[in-house]
This record gives structure tokens, C-alpha cells and sequence, in this order.
């Protein structure tokens, strides 16, 4: 047996459960919130026009309507290019937490921006969203976390 045999070569380390479920909750949470900031871009920018129309006449549900158009938009948008950006994997679960942690945000804002801009305490904001303009704003609260789940068309995300 010769005794100069090369040393086997090192092998890749794998990432142990934890690293790996520490890595995949850091890029939701990244994606989570960059999909916040979008969001809530998209409602500040959308708002004052929103108030605008609403002032001129118009019925407040049909202005909220108008603004809930472009704002499915930005939630299909904005969380495809998160997805992406931060390389989350292409599981349910991971798209979820994502959802849901802007979602989260979004409803914090809501909650701070109603005692800032408004004056209005808890109470208020609840009761403003059992208003007829509050249930859209509901159900694109409920649309919101599941827009991630969508699968753009061309879109593969290898994580």
C-alpha cells in the first residue's frame, strides 16, 4: 500500500434544520417587509387622491373602489418582485409568513396613521373599518398575505 495517497477531498457542509430555517425566516421577513413598503407607498401616494375625489362629491365606497384597482395591482406586483428579490423558496408556508408580516405592518400603520393624521384612537379606526369604504379595505387586507401565493407566468424562483 503506498503511503502517499492523497487526503479525501472536503466534503460541502450542509446547513443543520435551524440554519436553514434561520436563513429561509430572515429572507421572509426581508420580503415581508419590502412588500410593506410597497403597500404602504402605494396607499399614501393612492390616499390623498382617493380624499380628492371623495371631496368633489363622489360616493366614499366608489372612491375606495377606484383605489382598490391599482392597489390589487401593487399587491400582485410588489410581492412577486419580493419573492424574487430576497430568494424566498416557492413553499406555501414561506409565501405565507411573508403575507402575513406585511400584512401585520399594514395594520399597525393603519392603527398609528389614524391617531397621527386623524386623531383617532382604537375604537375609531375599528369602527371606520365596519364602514361600507372599510369592508374593501378589509378585503384587500384579506387579499394582501395571499397574494404572494400567486405564481407569475416565466417566474421560477430557485432558492
Amino acid at each position: 500500500m503506498p503511503q502517499s495517497q492523497t487526503p479525501p477531498t472536503a466534503l460541502a457542509r450542509t446547513p443543520t434544520w435551524i440554519e436553514d430555517t434561520y436563513s429561509r425566516a430572515g429572507r421572509s421577513l426581508a420580503a415581508g417587509g419590502a412588500y410593506f413598503v410597497a403597500l404602504a407607498s402605494a396607499g399614501w401616494a393612492l390616499g390623498p387622491i382617493r380624499e380628492f375625489v371623495v371631496r368633489k362629491g363622489f360616493d366614499p365606497l366608489l372612491a375606495v373602489l377606484i383605489e382598490a384597482a391599482p392597489m390589487l395591482l401593487v399587491m400582485a406586483l410588489a410581492s412577486a418582485w419580493a419573492m424574487r428579490l430576497f430568494k424566498v423558496r416557492d413553499r406555501a408556508g414561506d409565501r405565507l409568513l411573508v403575507g402575513n408580516i406585511a400584512v401585520t405592518l399594514v395594520i399597525a400603520s393603519e392603527f398609528v396613521g389614524g391617531a397621527l393624521v386623524r386623531g383617532w384612537g382604537i375604537y375609531e379606526t375599528l369602527a371606520n373599518m365596519c364602514t361600507r369604504p372599510g369592508s374593501v379595505v378589509v378585503a384587500l387586507l384579506i387579499a394582501a398575505p395571499l397574494a404572494p401565493l400567486i405564481e407569475p407566468v416565466n417566474s421560477k424562483n430557485s432558492a
